[in-house]
């Protein structure tokens, strides 16, 4: 089953870098992604939120991109990837996190990476072929046609990343209210769009989704910056991973050797762009079956209380990330 969203999900967090911006030349980006790695690991058609020191003086408020495509340039600024050619990023949003007078100016601008770009080889379970040798691959920020200093970026075949309530939102969206012990719930929802909870858990043998950024190239092709007219299959084939553990970390899904065979992992029902939204994957994976002794949740900030008994965790070739879940035993 592939559902559509009734409503916009999110995208990336826009923690406040004022520290980092006293420090910062203009015009120099200071942060990108979700964990502000160095370099910025990103996947083609990635959706991420750079954050630039010493641009967007003169905002006061967040600039968005209009219905439909997303343009290349919002209130003068503009992001630019660097591999071999100069390739401009469709812009979602620019956002001042500083509108003090006398503060350096530092602005979230949410973007999606282009397709196309070439990806640097993962060894996995396939060879690297001789055409993925990559070429130097940067991006710096522009304003006014002032261009600022460049920053490494690492594209690779995927960079999954499971969206949560407290990722920001694109135009639409309503924000669930964080309740105890789960402030940032993943973005699972049962088939009628609402959020798997400890309120309302998954049962055995439901179909889930998630939604998700970094899915990588799809088949057939989208244009960079434009929403799929339909769902689209991502190009690549992710695999599962379930921990039946109580409040459980991500783990990366893998094969296991078992009397010299290879045990096939799990596998989603689908992977691919939702229709409408640019950049915005979804993966719909059923519920399986859960083992005895399986705590039930029990919501709530105290080290003994279960928030999450199924941690589902998604892998592609050179990233994973995963999310807890709450599912309801089956009756004694």
């Amino acid at each position: 089953m592939i559902l559509s969203v009734t409503r916009f999900l999110l995208i990336a967090t826009a923690t406040a870098l004022s520290a980092l911006g006293q420090s910062a030349s203009p015009s120099t980006i200071t942060g990108a992604g979700y964990l502000f790695p160095v370099p910025v690991n990103v996947a083609p058609g990635q959706i991420i939120t750079v954050f630039a020191a010493g641009v967007g003086s003169t905002l006061t408020q967040p600039v968005l991109a209009g219905a439909g495509n997303w343009p290349t340039s919002l209130a003068g600024i503009s992001v630019t990837i660097q591999q071999g050619t100069a390739i401009p990023a469709p812009i979602f949003e620019v956002n001042p996190l500083t509108t003090c007078a006398g503060c350096n100016a530092i602005t979230a601008i949410t973007i999606q990476i282009p397709y196309g770009l070439r990806t640097a080889c993962v060894a996995s379970l396939t060879a690297c072929p001789n055409s993925n040798v990559v070429v130097l691959t940067e991006f710096f920020v522009t304003e006014n046609g002032v261009a600022g200093t460049p920053s490494a970026l690492n594209v690779l075949p995927d960079q999954v990343h499971i969206l949560t309530v407290c990722d920001t939102v694109l135009p639409g969206a309503f924000g669930y209210a964080p309740f105890g012990g789960q402030p940032c719930q993943p973005e699972v929802t049962h088939a009628n769009g609402m959020l798997v909870s400890t309120a309302n858990p998954a049962f055995t043998g439901e179909e889930l989704i998630a939604y998700a950024v970094g899915l990588g190239a799809t088949n057939p092709v989208v244009p960079t910056g434009q929403p799929a007219a339909q769902p689209t299959p991502t190009a690549e084939a992710f695999i599962l991973d379930f921990n039946y553990h109580a409040n459980a970390l991500a783990s990366a899904p893998m094969y296991s050797q078992l009397t010299n065979t290879l045990t096939p992992p799990p596998v989603p029902l689908f992977t691919g762009l939702v229709a409408g939204y640019p950049g915005l994957y979804q993966i719909n994976f059923a519920v399986p079956g859960v083992p005895g002794g399986l705590p039930p949740c029990a919501p709530g900030d105290g080290p003994d209380l279960v928030n999450t008994n199924v941690t589902v965790s998604v892998g592609g070739s050179s990233s994973f990330d995963g999310a807890g879940i709450c599912v309801s035993l089956p009756e004694p």
